[in-house]
């Protein structure tokens, strides 16, 4: 498997999934459209070759944009996804490897030379506070048992020296933190930036406390993590990395933080007195590429890589939970923004069988989904008409929608109100969640069954339009 950003970007150029632009960009005010451009109009990932002010600079965005194109990087393919990374899991984890040096040693910026100004942060949508760094994957220690942990997070440019940082309530990262604050002590952070799409996923995982994701991230793409000490900071860092940040983030101090557009498309939720990061170090690659992950509307690179680690492990929870079930699929739609809408695809087989899976599903480790949809196995989980021609045809509401109120929320989702005073760190939301059965009826009488029978045109499965082209 590729190992990096530069080898990854090849086996998507090699596909035909890179559009490579080389006019002139500003990254501050036409790049956040041109990605989004490519990717929602053409189904391309980006390459720059000439930003404007960053002489020597490249620039790529929405290589993780996909499911096809982060399949390729695993060699395997969307449909394969949850059963083989399923299959490479059962194999435990995978012990990082020290090294003494690396690509991302090449340059050194220590001191007054660390200026984050001098990295082509672009500015992503119209209503962000500013440029935001979108790729940086944050790696800290623990201080009781010094397990490392890393997690992506935005990154608000706040001054030559300074990042703002959103921490997600409840989250390892702020876990951690809450340890430094409690100690009145700064706490390290490493923050690197562009590398291989399994780093991305590995970060985005969310599994039990005190496991290292950079050992899943081995354990995906099936050899050791290589990892070099930080010049700073007490931290190692993935020694194939495009950038990294050495920094500390201060304890029970806050900074006005976004507005920022989120993965649901609107700007306001999550801004306010957010921590902040200030900045000791920069090491990078001579020639470094930059990758402008894209955030805000939808479908941002974020939806993706946010969804296919969650439905690898809802699907294993469904499966836990509901015990012999034929589950086929578990998707959270990119289209529906911030995976807050997940479908199942399985074959009810017994009474109560889908309630029992649409509640597992939304009683997971996650607090995005608040909606979960189960479908049958003749629907296409991941077209949207067969997903609304299966609600229409197959959803009597007073039957088969269920609603559960009073249910913490994520705290990106500005359609639940808040219960923390504004301003407040953390923000709590209190929400509800829905399930909806939009399955066949599970019933001893066959013919019942049958009565929802698909009709498809006739030939539709045997002959091809191109063939009689």
């Amino acid at each position: 498997m590729s190992e990096d950003l530069r080898s990854y970007l090849k086996e998507l150029k090699e596909a035909g999934e890179i559009l490579q632009i080389d006019k002139e960009v500003d990254t501050k005010t036409q790049m956040g459209g041109l990605v989004w451009s490519a990717q929602n109009r053409r189904n391309k990932a980006t390459f720059f070759t000439n930003l404007r002010g960053y002489p020597g600079w490249k620039a790529a965005s929405y290589l993780c944009g996909s499911r096809r194109r982060i399949s390729l990087g695993l060699k395997t393919t969307p449909e394969k996804f949850i059963p083989e990374l399923r299959k490479r899991l059962e194999s435990g984890l995978t012990p990082c490897k020290i090294v003494k040096d690396g690509p991302v040693k090449e340059k050194k910026l220590l001191g007054k030379e660390a200026d984050i100004n001098k990295l082509p942060i672009h500015v992503m949508s119209a209503l962000d506070g500013g440029p935001y760094i979108g790729s940086g994957i944050s790696v800290v220690k623990d201080p009781e048992s010094g397990i490392r942990n890393i997690s992506l997070h935005r990154n608000q440019m706040q001054g030559i020296k300074q990042l703002g940082i959103l921490i997600h309530p409840g989250r390892h990262l702020d876990i951690v933190y809450k340890k430094y604050e409690e100690m009145n002590k700064p706490m390290p952070v490493a923050i690197f930036i562009g590398h291989h799409a399994v780093y991305y996923l590995a970060s985005c995982w969310t599994t039990a406390f005190g496991i290292d994701e950079l050992e899943i991230a081995g354990t995906l793409k099936g050899s050791p993590v290589e990892l070099v000490k930080c010049e700073t900071i007490d931290l190692e860092v993935p020694a194939q990395a495009e950038i990294v940040i050495e920094g500390e983030l201060i304890p029970r101090e806050r900074k006005e933080e976004g507005p920022f557009a989120e993965h649901t498309g609107y700007a306001r939720a999550g801004g306010g007195l957010n921590p902040f990061i200030r900045v000791k170090a920069i090491t990078m690659r001579k020639d470094a590429i930059y990758y402008a992950l894209q955030g805000g509307r939808p479908i941002a690179e974020s939806q993706i890589l946010d969804a296919m680690p969650m439905e690898v492990v809802l699907y294993n929870r469904i499966k836990e939970v509901g015990g012999n079930i034929n589950l086929i699929d578990v998707l959270a739609p990119p289209y529906a923004g911030g995976c807050h809408i997940i479908v199942i695809q399985m074959v009810p087989e017994i009474e109560g069988q889908v309630k029992n899976a649409l509640m597992a599903t939304l009683s997971s480790p996650y607090l995005h989904p608040k909606i979960a949809i189960a479908v049958d196995e003749d629907v296409d989980p991941h077209d949207p008409t067969e997903l609304f021609w299966s609600i229409s045809t197959r959803v009597n509401p007073a039957k088969d929608i269920f609603i559960v109120p009073d249910t913490h929320g994520h705290h990106l989702d500005a359609s639940l109100p808040m219960v923390t005073p504004k301003g407040a760190h953390p923000i709590i939301r209190l929400g509800s969640k829905m399930g909806i059965d939009a399955t066949k009826p599970v019933t001893r009488l066959k013919e019942e069954r049958d009565n929802f029978e698909r009709s498809i045109p006739k030939g539709l499965d045997k002959f091809r339009l191109e063939d009689f082209l």
